[in-house]
């Protein structure tokens, strides 16, 4: 206990300081400014006003030095359910009205399902 006593002590003697160096060099400082206002012909209304809002000029993108990896093109995910006029849904994401409203007249989710046995073995069949 006795060590933080003796920091807060030196903080306190440490901003003392500080204030004192402060009040010491105040003269300087404004008769700096004002020499630096004068010759850059600063009015003291125009430091009262706020400071003008500077966009920051828009650095170019930086080209990275190993070429870029192109991406997979993104694949749409097969439909897995079907409503009665013909409405899909993958099954990913919020759920559609049309099949929100049908489940709440008390039908099911699987009610609707697409068989996707039957669609692929449908699609190979087709194709032989």
């Amino acid at each position: 206990m006795n060590e933080l006593v003796k920091l807060r002590q030196q903080i306190a003697d440490m901003e003392k300081q500080a204030a004192d160096l402060q009040k010491k060099n105040r003269p300087a400082v404004l008769a700096e400014l004002r020499e630096q206002m004068v010759a850059y012909g600063i009015t003291a209304e125009e430091l009262s006003r706020p400071a003008a809002k500077t966009s920051k000029p828009r650095q170019p993108l930086a080209k990275s030095a190993s070429p870029a990896k192109s991406k997979k093109p993104a694949v749409p995910s097969p439909a897995k359910y079907r409503g009665p006029k013909g409405q899909t849904w993958t099954g990913h994401g919020t759920a559609p009205r049309w099949l929100n409203d049908l489940v709440a007249e008390g039908k099911t989710r699987e009610d609707f399902l697409i068989n996707q046995n039957a669609t692929a073995s449908g699609s190979a069949a087709a194709a032989e």
